[in-house]
């Protein structure tokens, strides 16, 4: 699963869009593949929340992509991979940096924004790039063992006073150029990865889920004490094939089988999850529910065009109910 961090909603716009993804909270979203983290400013926040986040989801890499001001001459609306990434504070390098890919641009990470053209001309001999938080999520992602890349998409000139409404007016192209790189990117990356995959025919694994059944088939195998050769044998490969499902779909169900067996409560968990919000989505209500089972609370939202749209939606609502939801926050859970 791919962890992709950007400072904000704005510039994340494009792949929240593109890649159909789910808001988890304000500042989490997510796909079957694929988790968005907001991080804000500054690179001890970006970093402190790229950390916590790590142990929540089996990620296989993470990147850092967003906007960031040109130290150089650079042309605005480029987007350049970056190599080095370097913490600065007070126009000073810290002594620790991080890297990203083996060619690119060097991009400095500041406690500031770089507002003020002096400050910007004594940058200039450190690095090509400036922004605010990719150096913190490069010590999260590299002490989590986590391979790391970043990628900037120039949105100014550092050191331009007016630089804010520069991007602020451009926002939306620097959102759907950022988006289209990194389709082009995951794609390509999947593509140039595709010969390590396992292969099963009739069934269709991305690089994720290829990488989710991997490690699946090897916690079946040392919780069931059986080698991975037999334990194929076990899984309802051929009763999948026969039902008339796409093949990602078939890949799906197989995977959600192996979970079942792994941890049934977690799978029980998932069914009443989707259970209750089928519940609520066939009344036009969607209802949002923290994917850990920590947070007691849940968020029911829908649309409205019209007072009467609203009162509805509130009658509605009234013959509804989340019992089971929280019974199941009380620990009234039963798994048969």
């Amino acid at each position: 699963m791919h962890l992709i961090t950007m400072a904000h909603l704005g510039e994340a716009q494009g792949v929240i869009e593109k890649f159909h993804l789910q808001r988890i909270t304000p500042e989490l979203f997510n796909n079957e593949e694929m988790v968005l983290l907001l991080t804000g400013e500054g690179p001890f926040e970006a970093a402190t929340k790229t950390a916590l986040l790590i142990p929540r989801y089996p990620f296989t890499q993470i990147m850092n992509l967003g906007i960031a001001g040109s130290l150089k001459d650079h042309t605005v609306g480029e987007i350049f991979p970056v190599r080095t990434l370097y913490l600065i504070q007070d126009l000073k390098p810290s002594f620790k940096s991080f890297g990203s890919l083996e060619e690119g641009l060097d991009c400095l990470t500041s406690f500031e924004r770089i507002l003020d053209p002096q400050k910007a001309i004594k940058l200039q001999g450190l690095g090509h790039l400036v922004d605010r938080e990719a150096w913190g999520v490069a010590m999260a992602a590299k002490t989590a063992g986590l391979p790391f890349t970043a990628f900037k998409i120039i949105s100014d000139v550092a050191g331009t006073i007016d630089a804010c409404e520069i991007i602020k007016d451009r926002a939306h192209e620097f959102s759907e150029k950022l988006a289209s790189f990194l389709e082009t990117y995951l794609n390509k990356n999947e593509d140039t990865k595709s010969e390590e995959k396992f292969s099963l025919p009739g069934f269709h694994f991305t690089f994720s889920t290829n990488h989710q059944l991997k490690n699946l088939l090897n916690k079946l195998s040392i919780k069931e004490q059986i080698r991975v050769e037999d334990l194929l044998a076990t899984l309802p490969i051929d009763e999948l094939r026969e039902l008339k499902l796409a093949p990602k779909e078939r890949a799906r169900r197989l995977l959600d089988h192996m979970e079942n067996r792994i941890d049934p409560l977690k799978a029980h968990l998932a069914r009443k999850k989707e259970e209750l919000q089928m519940l609520f989505q066939k009344h036009g209500l969607k209802l949002e529910i923290d994917g850990q089972w920590e947070n007691p609370k849940l968020t029911i939202s829908f649309e409205a065009g019209s007072d009467q749209e609203i009162q509805d939606k509130i009658q509605v609502l009234k013959t509804l109910s989340i019992d089971s939801f929280t019974k199941i926050m009380n620990g009234e859970i039963c798994v048969e």
